[in-house]
């Protein structure tokens, strides 16, 4: 008998679907999709859609579609749930930004899941089979990890992905920094997955690097030990979230290059100890440590691509040159700038509110390449101006050589990003300018 179509779409930002400069190639698929697929796959012929690398075919008799959204693509996922609608399917969305604004999104699809999909997602689809579809699915109580599904990773699309091989070890973050909503959506602590069902996934995976998504993969020192321990045999290389703690912990250290890892991203967000403090992230990110910690890491031979926000409230205009010249010093084998985003629902956003500095709601705009608050010591352009600048002179010959060119492991990879990133700088500022 014939299977009724379930479509996984995850949405692309605007600035990914203009013109000739349309993407077709990305860094890493969407994890999500591909376990929603694993629950679905014995009752229905499942596809996902990908828009960052393909285009949406709305002729597809589709009976079930379902969206996930983020805040930066909620209003095309909106877009893309009228489309079926129109053609008779049925719509459910989930995702960080259904989570925190569910009023809003109940209006544009038939059903909601808000929050972990496990537990509610099967019955969702049971109770669509059945014709009888509620509205709302909440999961109550968080899952606890153990027997996770092994992701559908033979549906990637792999050529178009920097690195196709994606899973999580664990969930939750006990930080509780003020302008993030990993906390809000995962709970505020780390759930685990049994370290030998980890083993056995990375056993099943195809050939090839994998990245670990967890927002922390040292949260644990102890049990990432255990971990980058039992990973050492299977020989292969990884990427992944750390924090600069890694630097303090020589075993750990020493274990997870070991395993294999090569690069690490790294949250730094400032270089400004009063904006590390009000951000809530002073007990991880001490800003004296900054140097010695990346010296150490990268010594090691694992490369820190090092994440900062421009637009905190102690940041004027001298923050973009300080900033890169930080970089250089430190010699960071590459770096993401992003502008502060007052995400709904975390703690920024309601401050921001009450003070009256958001200016705007356009939603496409929360990607962290637009300017959507007043910031408090410098005017929005000359945030966007400023956060424009330092990228354009990061990613520059000079400053690429100062930061590269020295003994370190993989530097063909870290050239090959850094000059990728300053052939398309004219593409990105051209998104950031929308």
């Amino acid at each position: 008998m014939k299977k009724p179509v379930l479509l996984l779409i995850y949405p692309a930002p605007d600035k990914d679907r203009l013109g000739s400069r349309r993407r077709r190639f990305t860094s890493l698929p969407k994890l999500n999709l591909y376990l929603l697929a694993s629950y679905a796959d014995k009752l229905f012929d499942v596809r996902i859609i990908d828009e960052t690398i393909e285009d949406i075919d709305f002729n597809i008799k589709a009976d079930l579609v379902a969206i996930t959204v983020l805040t930066l693509v909620a209003a095309r996922a909106y877009e893309i749930a009228s489309e079926f609608s129109k053609r008779g399917a049925k719509t459910v969305m989930g995702g960080f930004h259904v989570r925190f604004c569910p009023d809003e999104a109940a209006e544009h699809a038939d059903a909601l899941v808000i929050g972990e999909a496990e537990g509610v997602w099967e019955q969702l689809l049971e109770d669509f089979l059945a014709g009888r579809m509620k509205k709302i699915y909440k999961r109550d109580t968080p899952h606890n990890l153990v027997g996770l599904r092994k992701p559908r990773l033979d549906l990637v699309k792999r050529k178009h992905f920097s690195i196709p091989n994606l899973m999580e070890t664990a969930r939750g973050c006990p930080n509780k920094c003020a302008y993030c909503s990993v906390t809000l959506f995962w709970g505020n602590r780390f759930r685990f997955r049994p370290i030998e069902d980890v083993i056995d996934e990375i056993r099943s995976m195809p050939s090839g690097d994998i990245m670990f998504v967890d927002d922390n993969i040292i949260g644990s020192p102890q049990r990432a030990k255990e971990l980058f321990a039992a990973m050492i045999p299977l020989k292969r290389r990884w990427y992944s979230q750390a924090d600069l703690k890694l630097a303090k912990d020589p075993e750990l250290l020493e274990l997870c290059a070991r395993s294999g890892c090569k690069w690490l991203f790294i949250g730094i967000e400032s270089i400004n100890t009063q904006n590390i403090r009000e951000v809530g992230k002073a007990r991880v990110n001490r800003v004296d440590e900054y140097q010695s910690s990346i010296k150490t890491i990268q010594d090691a031979g694992i490369n820190v691509l090092g994440s900062f926000i421009f637009g905190l409230d102690h940041d004027d205009k001298t923050v973009f040159d300080n900033t890169v010249q930080f970089c250089e010093e430190v010699r960071l084998a590459a770096a993401n700038f992003y502008i502060l985003v007052p995400v709904p629902s975390t703690e920024l956003f309601y401050k921001m509110e009450r003070e009256g500095r958001i200016l705007d709601r356009n939603w496409s705009h929360y990607d962290g390449n637009h300017v959507v608050f007043q910031p408090k010591l410098m005017t929005p352009d000359e945030l966007l101006e400023g956060y424009l600048k330092a990228y354009r002179t990061l990613y520059s010959i000079p400053s690429i050589l100062k930061r590269t060119i020295k003994p370190r492991k993989n530097l063909l990879q870290v050239l090959a990003l850094n000059l990728g990133r300053k052939r398309n700088y004219r593409y990105f500022e051209e998104g950031c300018r929308i």
